[in-house]
């Protein structure tokens, strides 16, 4: 058994940030995956791969019901990979008997692997010293192409003294026809074959398809699409094709594991010409090809597995692929594509592994929530977000990703991910402005929550003008083209796809005239219920806002009031009152069926050509109501004050979902109720109190704001209950909570069956004084529910409870499936064991670091921290609560969600630490937490990589305690960006000194991060430029606002923080002409500051050192 020294040097990373594995096969199983990102001009695949075999697990175009590759869970990929993955057989032919050698299959004395993972790419490599074979494989998604294929390259080396003749094969033992479905697959894999069909093998090119449709319906549909493969080899005279071999029985006779090629070992494939059964049988995509290399020489096979749309288009593919240095260039691209966008967040310091690991996540970020293009003539740019999906892998199987087969492409997501990934967006783009925040904003509902489903922008030219805008300057032929297209709602990447599709010249280049559509067409968000309405999801606004306000912090008081043109979004899901929620049930009573499907609204909704999810006038039949984002805020309060539980603490789960910890799905009908929320919510009263508070400095006596009169009587209500003054804590579940309940819920109801169709469109005037009473009035009764989450025993805050009715009676009437509604007069509520959840939301509305510190003390102290790994747990111990508050429960301790290190959580932990001043607590506590830092071979995968969760020292399985699961898209990816701007910038690089705007970094970072020796660092500036800069010793540098790269000095490498911490002491700004402008002191004053903020300055080195 090899020991643990022996075990640390077979992970490690290389110096250009590539992470190798040695010897892979014997490692803890991973799965993870390219990116999918074929460039803006191409078209992405899903591809993903395990530490198995030759990697490759499963790929596609679209989503699994389009798969190449069969999409299968981890736990099966692992097991299937070595026979139904990418498979090489070598026979050699030397001076003895021949033999055959599959690499990568099985490691034996003589044999070495390595998997290496790049940003864009993944390689094996096999050494077989002892038959004087080296073997490389790698993989890359072919970009800015009209099609979407996976390019394998492999090269085969001869590494004896003597020449060796070598017979290769190499391929997929099964590949999936077009038209078969993943269920197809899964239920009816043998009765689906009979459809399968493999053409083009005599053009020695492959196209499978299904011959028709396999729906059983009246019409049967003729399938077009297929999917390809083609094989060729470099020659002298140019490249070969490889005739395919479909036929599996040709490979494997009656070996049907596939576990050895008897064809193969009987006869020589590489020359074979003969007849092969194409159809009803699931194909194979291989080829064979036969050489004699020389000693050093190489045999190279490149091999491309991909999707077309018509089987008259695998010649023009042919024929690119036969050009010269094709995949060369092609494999060039594909890396310069991924620098160029993963170089926003380029970061310089002592550590690599830092460095490096902020580029992998700003990646994995981004694929979650799109990354921000500024589509359109300068000066008029218009954002658009492309890459983003859901994270659906082999380890979630259970969610359904899509990649938009097409340019500019995007997939789906949900509301919660793409708004936190989204949140430091602006430190990248500052061109986005308030682009997200409008979007997020204007999904929320009139009551309060928010579709789960989000699809991306939709456009539309609603008027003649708004089309001559667009249209203008192309051709009538072209012109005409295009208007079939732009009749109905578009997207820019489905347009882009037309265009290049068919060859329609435009006046100018394609992002300018795709930023003139968008400017011309009106927009909306398409987003979709989804499957239910959590009660966390709002809580990202208010994180959005802050980024925003980073950069513009003048503009806070025109950001909420002065844009009328905020919506809401229109659901035609209904949440039920409590007479229609509240069941009795043989367990007693519950609260199910909190959602229904409104029939009228629904049909209301349908009727719409445009913007049909937007909230209307004249009760849903009138005109869109917009607004400003206060009064959409405002609404938000108002619902969600009016929520708080009957012990007055945690705001109710009313809609049958929980909070941020889905796993606690049974709280609902346990009438839960979540503290996060509260402290979220009193968060949001802050922050309109102190921008009302500087609104009226400018604003006149009398100004008020214009509210739906549904929304001022709702108002007017909650206002009375709300008390006048801060009472004191009167213990859990007191009357006057429960008073409060009854009546603030009746008063939500109220206003919600008031709105549900829309907004009558009348509007009232609520004064800017009396708002600020109200606000006050909040704010007691929200420090209370705060105060009262406090554990008297543990010191720490509870997060979830339930409340069990005690006191109540049926109303006579039953829910459709017969159980009574009940209507409940008294509660008694327990508290959850501790939650890592309810501290990080504490330590953002504690007031004083003196009252966080005490409060980190406390977790550290308590179950919520893992002494063995130096990390910090989503939740105590759940092992004397019932299996009914969720699916956490029926975990195992320190699996999953009950009882893991949650990485998103934890990491959010650590940001509060930050945010919190208690730097040097981060710092510690960062050496044990943040991934780069922990040991690979317990990690057991790149510590590059994030994990959804690390298996923590609670679980019985001691061999894995360490172990990350669950690969990459996580929000801790957002959660870590976030962390990186603190550390590198501040919580506010812009910020006001009077009325004026300065730039004034204030970075959080330890001397140790500083560089000790000089660097030459090459920077992807441009989508094709690289360019080469020098970063001095002592020095930290990174990149800001997408195109200024700032590099701190630190002469003495000492803490930017703390007692002892150098100041700021100058700038030097490099302008674009290369003319240079120092200032001393720790800001820069305007007009410069603005200039930083639209970056004028390629470079800003900033001067630090001690202040005697």
């Amino acid at each position: 058994m090899m020991n643990v020294n022996e075990q640390a040097n077979e992970y490690h990373l290389m110096p250009n940030g590539d992470f190798v594995i040695t010897n892979y096969q014997q490692k803890k199983t991973f799965a993870s995956f390219l990116p999918g990102i074929a460039g803006l001009h191409g078209i992405p695949l899903w591809v993903f791969y395990v530490n198995r075999g030759q990697g490759v697990a499963s790929f596609g175009v679209a989503d699994k019901d389009h798969a190449i590759m069969e999409f299968e869970a981890a736990n099966k990929a692992y097991q299937r990979v070595p026979t139904q993955g990418f498979r090489t057989w070598i026979r050699t032919r030397g001076d003895g008997q021949p033999s055959v050698h599959e690499p990568f299959r099985r490691l034996r004395p003589g044999v070495r692997t390595k998997m290496i993972i790049a940003l864009s790419s993944l390689t094996l490599e096999e050494e077989a010293t002892d038959l004087g074979l080296k073997t490389r494989v790698e993989y890359f998604i072919l970009p800015e192409e009209n099609f979407g294929a996976l390019v394998r390259k492999v090269t085969i080396t001869n590494q004896n003294k003597t020449p060796q003749t070598l017979e290769v094969l190499d391929g997929m033992p099964v590949i999936i026809p077009y038209g078969l479905s993943n269920q197809a697959l899964k239920e009816m894999a043998y009765t689906s074959a009979a459809w399968a069909r493999a053409y083009g093998v005599e053009d020695k090119t492959a196209f499978y398809r299904t011959y028709a449709a396999t729906a059983d319906q009246a019409v049967v549909e003729k399938v077009e699409a297929g999917n390809f493969f083609i094989a060729l080899t470099p020659v002298e005279e140019g490249t070969k094709l490889l005739t395919p071999l479909v036929d599996p029985e040709l490979i494997f006779a009656e070996e049907t594991s596939l576990d050895q090629p008897l064809g193969f070992f009987r006869r020589n494939l590489a020359a074979f010409d003969g007849e092969q059964i194409t159809e009803n049988r699931l194909p194979c995509a291989m080829a064979a090809v036969q050489r004699e290399l020389d000693a050093g020489e190489e045999l190279v096979l490149y091999s491309a597995f991909g999707f077309l749309p018509k089987y008259d288009l695998l010649a023009m593919v042919r024929e690119k692929f036969q050009q010269e240095g094709y995949f060369e260039e092609k494999q060039r691209r594909v890396e310069q594509i991924h620098r160029y966008y993963t170089d926003y967040t380029l970061t310089v310091c002592k550590d690599p592994r830092f460095s490096f690991y902020t580029r992998q996540t700003f990646m994995d970020n981004f694929l979650r929530g799109g990354f921000p293009l500024n589509l359109g003539v300068p000066g008029e740019e218009r954002p658009y977000y492309v890459f983003s999906r859901k994270h659906g892998d082999l380890e979630r199987d259970y969610n359904q990703f899509y990649l938009a087969p097409t340019y500019y492409s995007h997939g789906n997501g949900n509301f919660r991910d793409v708004l936190q990934n989204r949140r430091v967006d602006n430190f990248f783009n500052p061109k986005l402005k308030t682009a997200n925040i409008k979007t997020f904003a204007s999904l929320l509902q009139p009551d309060g929550f928010n579709p789960l489903v989000i699809e991306g922008s939709k456009y539309h030219l609603t008027t003649p003008s708004a089309k001559e805008q667009a249209l203008c300057g192309l051709s009538a032929e072209d012109r005409a083209k295009l208007e079939a297209v732009l009749g109905e709602p578009f997207t820019p990447g489905a347009v882009a796809t037309f265009i290049m599709e068919q060859k329609i010249q435009l006046p100018t280049d394609l992002s300018a005239f795709l930023g003139r559509l968008m400017t011309a067409a009106d927009t909306w968000t398409e987003a979709k219920f989804g499957e239910g309405y959590w009660v966390d999801h709002w809580t990202y606004l208010l994180d959005l806002i802050e980024t925003y306000l980073a950069l513009y912090p003048e503009d806070r008081s025109q950001l909420l009031f002065a844009d009328h043109s905020y919506t809401f979004y229109d659901s035609y899901v209904k949440v039920q009152p409590r007479s229609r929620k509240y069941v009795l049930t043989p367990a007693g009573p519950k609260q199910t069926g909190a959602l229904i499907v409104d029939a009228e609204k629904k049909k209301l909704i349908d009727s719409r050509k445009v913007f049909p999810y937007v909230v209307r006038k004249e009760n849903g039949r009138g005109e869109i109501y917009r607004t400003n984002l206060f009064v959409v805020l405002f609404t938000l309060l108002l619902n969600k004050l009016s929520s708080l539980d009957p012990a007055g603490i945690g705001l109710e789960m009313e809609a049958g979902k929980p909070g941020w910890d889905d796993a606690m799905n049974g709280l609902p009908g346990l009438f839960g109720s979540s503290t996060p929320e509260t402290m979220e919510l009193l968060r949001l009263v802050r922050f309109l109190q102190e921008t009302l508070a500087q609104h009226l400095k400018t604003a006149a006596p009398s100004a008020g704001v214009k509210v739906p009169t549904e929304v001022f009587a709702f108002y007017q209500g909650l206002g009375s209950l709300l008390p006048a003054a801060q009472p004191a804590p009167t213990g859990n579940g007191s009357e006057a909570a429960l008073e409060y309940w009854a009546a603030a819920t009746s008063l939500r109801e109220e206003y919600r069956e008031k709105a549900f169709l829309g907004f009558a469109g009348t509007e009232e005037t609520i004064y800017l004084r009396d708002l600020q009473a109200f606000f006050k009035k909040a704010l007691f009764k929200l420090e209370n529910a705060v105060a009262q989450a406090r554990n008297e025993e543990t010191g720490l805050f509870n997060t979830y409870y339930t409340h069990l009715p005690v006191e109540y009676q049926p109303t006579g009437e039953a829910s459709p499936d017969g159980l009574r509604y009940v209507e409940v007069k008294a509660f008694a509520h327990h508290h959850l064991p501790s939650f890592l959840e309810g501290q990080v939301r504490a330590m953002k509305i504690l007031t004083t670091q003196e009252e966080k510190r005490i409060l980190h003390q406390k977790v550290s102290q308590s179950g919520l921290y893992d002494e063995v790994l130096g990390m910090y747990r989503l939740n105590a111990d759940l092992s004397d609560e019932s299996f009914t508050i969720g699916r956490a429960r029926a975990f195992s301790p320190g699996w999953l969600e009950n009882g893991s290190i949650w990485l998103h959580m934890e990491y959010k932990y650590l940001l509060e630490l930050l945010r919190s001043g208690l730097y040097d607590e981060f710092y510690t506590a960062a050496q044990s937490a943040l991934i780069p830092y922990l040991k690979p071979e317990v990690y057991g995968r790149s510590i590059l990589e994030n994990s959804s969760f690390i298996l923590s020292s609670l679980n019985p399985d001691r061999e894995n305690h360490g172990r990350g699961y669950i690969a990459r898209l996580s929000g801790a990816s957002a959660e870590f960006l976030s962390i990186w701007a603190y550390l590198a910038f501040g919580p506010r690089p812009f910020r006001l000194q009077g009325s004026e705007l300065v730039y004034a970094p204030q970075p959080v970072l330890r001397g140790d991060f500083f560089t000790e020796e000089p660097q030459k660092v090459a920077v992807q500036a441009g989508p094709t430029q690289t360019q080469v800069v020098s970063i001095p010793a002592n020095a930290f540098a990174y990149r800001f606002l997408g195109s200024t790269l700032v590099v701190y000095h630190n002469p003495d490498r000492r803490d930017t923080f703390g007692p002892d911490r150098v100041h700021i002491q100058s700038f030097r700004l490099l302008d674009a002409e290369g003319k240079t402008i120092e200032t001393a002191g720790s800001i820069v004053p305007s007009p410069l500051s603005t200039q930083i903020r639209e970056g004028a300055f390629p470079r800003i080195d900033v001067f630090f050192g001690k202040i005697d």
